[in-house]
């Protein structure tokens, strides 16, 4: 098969010759200290030009993605031209949110909430990004031209933004305000998660009439669960999030009819899978398998015949481990999410430097010899 034909039959719940294998996307990339070892392991000279700055992943190099037999290439957007950073003494910079930034190790922090004390008719007035600015698409069209044309691989387009609807609230508000704002604040929390989601479809709508005819993946990346539950109660994700979701998302399939809806969202999100279904998801990314209530087989067995899976490799013990505990990971998801397709195997999360090249090299390699169907680890 080629590599896309094993996207579209995986993702088509069917068995394909192999497990599909991803890297480089939205939330399952490379940290800046990893790439660089990961380069020199591999042998691979020269160097590429960052494809954004101000992040912790900064590179996206095809070399890495060939050597590892990658099935899947990736487009975004890029930011507005007309937007220019300027860093203060402190070395605090806004981002075109407006938000205060400033970089701790190898990490961007958000050293400020601009709506901290804001009240609704404030948000009239705030300077929101302007999506129709010049610049990001530039260039866009004729990349995912070229894999489209030139290339067998699938083509995944990464979210609009690094972050989604919940989590610009609490970068705008600061997360203990906004976490009590969707509760105490309604009125206020509906109105400035209406404006942050006008951003985002002005931002889709962008996107998507560029590159919406030529990708098979679209991302959607917001964080709503940490290691051990969401961060609100389920009704509350259902009066104020999700029906944004399922507008954006209604969005993104009229402009990209043929493309399948990818949600990144770490941690333990099983409450969540079902709304997130109804949305319009069809493919759950991160998989985090060491969150509570995240048994694979359960999720697997629950909701498998109306979603996909994308990821579930450990990042927080087995890949830092040993290379034995690598092939335990590669052995135990392949088990639960591959039977029967529906499932492109990622790193559940990004790769950060505490994960040694060698271990990232072998678990594909693994995956490529025990992902072959039948599955018969």
């Amino acid at each position: 098969m080629t590599h896309r034909e094993r996207v579209l039959r995986a993702l088509a719940h069917q068995e394909p010759d192999r497990v599909p294998l991803d890297l480089g996307g939205s939330a399952y990339s490379l940290n800046d200290a990893h790439y660089f070892k990961l380069k020199d392991y591999l042998g691979i000279k020269g160097e590429v030009e960052p494809y954004r700055h101000g992040h912790t992943g900064n590179y996206y190099d095809e070399r890495v993605l060939e050597a590892l037999d990658i099935d899947c290439r990736h487009v975004g957007l890029r930011s507005a031209s007309n937007f220019q950073v300027k860093v203060s003494p402190d070395g605090t910079f806004k981002d075109e949110w407006g938000i205060p930034m400033i970089r701790t190790g190898v990490y961007m922090s958000v050293a400020g909430h601009p709506l901290a004390v804001a009240v609704n008719a404030d948000l009239d007035g705030y300077p929101w990004p302007d999506t129709y600015a010049p610049g990001r698409t530039a260039g866009l069209r004729a990349k995912a031209l070229h894999y489209r044309q030139n290339t067998d691989y699938a083509l995944v387009a990464r979210a609009p933004a690094s972050v989604g609807l919940f989590e610009m609230g609490c970068f705008l508000r600061g997360t203990d305000v906004f976490l009590m704002d969707l509760v105490a604040n309604q009125d206020f929390a509906h109105k400035l998660l209406g404006k942050i989601a006008e951003v985002f479809l002005g931002l889709t709508a962008v996107y998507m009439d560029a590159v919406g005819d030529l990708v098979d993946i679209v991302t959607w990346g917001e964080d709503l669960a940490h290691q051990t539950g969401i961060f609100f109660s389920l009704p509350t994700y259902r009066e104020m999030l999700k029906p944004l979701h399922t507008r954006i998302f209604s969005q993104v399939k009229e402009r990209a009819p043929k493309a399948k809806l990818m949600f990144h969202c770490c941690g333990s999100v099983r409450p969540l899978v079902a709304d997130f279904i109804e949305a319009g998801v069809d493919i759950v990314q991160s998989v985090q398998p060491l969150a509570a209530n995240m048994d694979l087989f359960e999720l697997k067995r629950e909701f498998g015949e109306r979603v996909s899976f994308q990821g579930a490799i450990d990042v927080q013990q087995a890949l830092p481990g040993t290379l034995i505990d690598v092939e335990n990971e590669v052995k135990a998801r392949l088990r639960a999410l591959a039977p029967g397709g529906g499932y492109i195997l990622a790193p559940c999360n990004n790769i950060q430097e505490d994960i040694p090249p060698e271990n990232l090299v072998h678990l594909y390699r693994c995956a490529r010899e025990w992902g072959k169907y039948p599955i018969e680890v």
